[in-house]
């Protein structure tokens, strides 16, 4: 799945109204199924590097193995036998499927057809008899991926304005220069969310940041409860409604500061006309001098600015 391109200049408003659109892309990153099997195959069970018994009265039997599928992708596959059925649990990543090398998430028919395409090297573990389409979905993490050129930072400090809240936790993570890599919210009985550098992260491709939701198994047994029940659609409105307050951040209802590109002197510059603007607030009038004043009008007519603070 190619990025989504906002045709014309990139501020983090025009990356909010891309998000919420109608025609966005969504990513599959992950996928987690769950289904019945009902044997383990005969050759492979001295294969599987850990077996235990769990449970009350050590009655269920976990076992667990990683199938390489290329050099850059493997299956974990988990099975539980018990007294409530023996179920398989298997986690996929799609796009390393489909993209050994590449750093794109794929698209939901991508990603169908990636979690087909593997089930011949699971009969070499297992036989079933339900249908791919058929699985139940544990976990699916949606991705989507926009170009920000210029603007990583300040899409980043906007998605974490968005996300604040008395009710949750907003975790962040810097590089050691301080700029921020990650911004994410971690819940236990809902989607986590995670707003990220990627071209930082995948140390590759154009400036562009990540926008990450992973679906966990109480949501999508309410609303994509199995493999066929994934599609465009259901990806993007699982994806915009658990993102709905960043991209309301994102857009906005004026322009931000968020939206300039400012260099070292222009940051200067603002900082400057925003000190005179609390103290004339505050009835303490500074007069500029004459180089001051031409270099605050300059900027001003640059940016078309009347008063910064309207960009708060």
């Amino acid at each position: 799945m190619p990025l989504n391109l906002i045709p014309q200049h990139v501020t983090t408003s025009s990356i909010g109204h891309l998000l919420g659109s109608m025609d966005l892309l969504v990513g599959i990153d992950m996928v987690r199924c769950r289904f019945r099997f009902t044997a383990k195959v005969q050759q492979s069970l001295e294969d599987w590097f850990k077996v235990s018994a769990i449970g009350r009265d050590r009655a269920t039997l976990e076992s667990r193995v990683t199938i390489p599928v290329n050099d850059q992708c493997s299956l974990r596959l988990g099975l539980i036998e018990g007294s409530k059925g023996d179920y398989a649990l298997l986690d996929v990543n799609p796009s390393r499927i489909v993209d050994p090398s590449g750093t794109r998430a794929v698209g939901t028919e991508e990603a169908v057809g990636a979690v087909e395409e593997i089930c011949p090297l699971l009969e070499e573990w297992i036989v079933w008899d339900v249908q791919p389409k058929n699985w139940d979905l544990y976990r699916l993490d949606l991705t989507v991926d926009v170009e920000t050129p210029g603007i990583t930072q300040q899409v980043l400090a906007v998605a974490q304005r968005g996300l604040r809240s008395p009710r949750q936790k907003v975790n962040t993570y810097q590089a050691p220069s301080g700029d921020l890599e990650t911004v994410r919210v971690n819940r236990k009985t809902k989607p986590t969310l995670s707003i990220y550098d990627k071209a930082k992260q995948s140390r590759t491709g154009p400036p562009r940041v990540r926008f990450e939701v992973q679906l966990n198994r109480s949501y999508l047994r309410d609303n994509i409860p199995t493999l066929g029940d994934l599609t465009e659609r259901t990806a993007r409105i699982s994806f915009q409604h658990q993102m709905k307050p960043v991209i309301n951040a994102l857009k906005g209802d004026k322009r931000r500061l968020d939206d300039l590109k400012l260099d070292r002197a222009g940051m200067k510059t603002l900082r400057e006309l925003g000190g005179h603007e609390w103290l004339r607030a505050r009835g303490y009038n500074d007069t500029p001098t004459k180089s001051e004043q031409k270099r605050y009008r300059d900027f001003e007519n640059k940016y078309d600015i009347r008063w910064v603070g309207d960009l708060f």
